[in-house]
């Protein structure tokens, strides 16, 4: 009989590894909070349940007798799915492992590695906390709800003019009136893909280079994945990244780091794969694994070896459209997608009378694509190609 999974979020990111499941012969079971999640068209049964209600959700689990409970590019789903695990004694994260790579305050405290630092950092219940955290500091601060994700409640402190309005911001997102306050770090910032092996070592796959938004805090504009940087040893901070998941028995995992005056700050970890099809698309298309199969092939059980790959030829860019300044007249541009193998998603999430405006976290950007090549020099071009032919006329 074919295994039953249960997929906890059913939003536009889980679509692949649902799509993936089904390849692989399993019946799919997905939970989502509305009922016309994306990845409800290629489940078997689906069900709108809200990802943070555990209870629901292991209801949904004990009724189609799953063998497995996954998630992938949300953190929120990832304690709903160890909670799961944990109750009916099923091959997953347990809640411990969870709350660890999911409660920001935890990753400072416990995750330590060779050669890895931490920004300063303090744990805060209300602004005179913030405060005197900032003047202790005497330099620019980030303020984060412990829990939460997309870049969603991340403010940037460089003065006290604003610092309540901030913090009540910040504050808004926590799930438990406690929010972080962290030194902040300049430099590049990094991203690591990778993957955990049960009973056995984890695996760095994908490295990228992160750029942002001009003026506004925590969101990303793009991801250059590359197997060579010229700024630091990629195979340092890979060693370092390894290190992380020793209470982890397996998974995708997804973690950002700066590299400033030569020394590698961890910033955020994740037990999930990178959002907007990084762990589905690009991890695969830059080291030849497909992390999604591995997570679904152990969490059913199947023995799943690693066996080395010589793959350092591919580099792969995850790019955000920067479209805003009212309402949308005209969209021309996009059938560039048709016309070359070399990208493999381009989407826009608005349409014609749409009104749009900056972004204000990861999840108000406004479109995105992935493209890939065999050399930087190439991909460059792409780039160029479809920023110079994706146009919008606004009224």
């Amino acid at each position: 009989m074919p295994k039953k999974i249960l997929i906890v979020g059913g939003g536009k990111w889980q679509v692949p590894i649902t799509k993936k499941a089904k390849e692989l012969g399993l019946v799919v079971i997905c939970s989502n909070l509305h009922d016309d999640s994306p990845a409800f068209e290629y489940a078997d049964y689906s069900y709108v349940a809200n990802v943070l209600d555990k209870k629901e959700n292991l209801r949904i689990a004990i009724k189609h007798s799953v063998e497995a409970v996954i998630t992938d590019q949300s953190d929120i789903a990832v304690n709903t799915v160890a909670y799961i695990n944990e109750t009916l004694g099923l091959n997953g994260i347990d809640t411990d492992t969870a709350e660890l790579f999911t409660n920001k305050f935890r990753m400072r405290k416990e995750l330590k590695a060779n050669g890895l630092y931490h920004p300063k950092y303090k744990l805060c219940k209300n602004i005179n906390e913030v405060i005197q955290f900032y003047k202790y500091i005497n330099a620019n601060i980030i303020l984060k709800p412990l829990d939460n994700q997309s870049s969603r409640g991340i403010e940037f402190i460089t003065n006290t003019d604003n610092i309540n309005k901030s913090f009540e911001n910040t504050m808004s997102y926590s799930n438990n009136n406690t929010i972080l306050a962290e030194e902040f770090i300049g430099g590049i910032e990094l991203t690591i893909e990778g993957f955990k092996y049960e009973n056995s070592v984890h695996k760095s796959f994908a490295v990228s280079k992160k750029s942002y938004f001009k003026g506004i805090c925590g969101v990303a504009d793009s991801l250059m994945y590359q197997n060579k940087f010229t700024e630091f040893d990629i195979d340092i901070i890979k060693d370092i990244n390894n290190q992380l998941f020793d209470k982890l028995n397996f998974g995708i995992t997804h973690v950002e780091y700066k590299y400033f005056n030569n020394k590698f700050y961890l910033i955020e970890t994740a037990v999930r794969g990178g959002g907007t099809k990084v762990s589905s698309h690009i991890t695969p298309i830059v080291s030849g694994y497909d992390t999604n199969e591995l997570l679904l092939k152990t969490a059913i059980g199947e023995d799943v070896t690693f066996e080395e790959i010589d793959y350092d030829k591919q580099c792969a860019i995850l790019k955000f459209f920067n479209f805003y300044g009212g309402v949308v007249k005209k969209i021309t541009g996009t059938d560039i997608k048709n016309n070359n193998a070399n990208i493999i998603e381009l989407e826009l999430e608005f349409k014609i009378g749409d009104s749009l405006d900056k972004p204000t976290d990861d999840r108000s950007r406004v479109g995105y694509f992935i493209a890939y090549s065999d050399t930087i020099d190439k991909l460059d071009k792409i780039i160029n190609k479809i920023e110079n032919s994706v146009k919008v006329e606004f009224k």
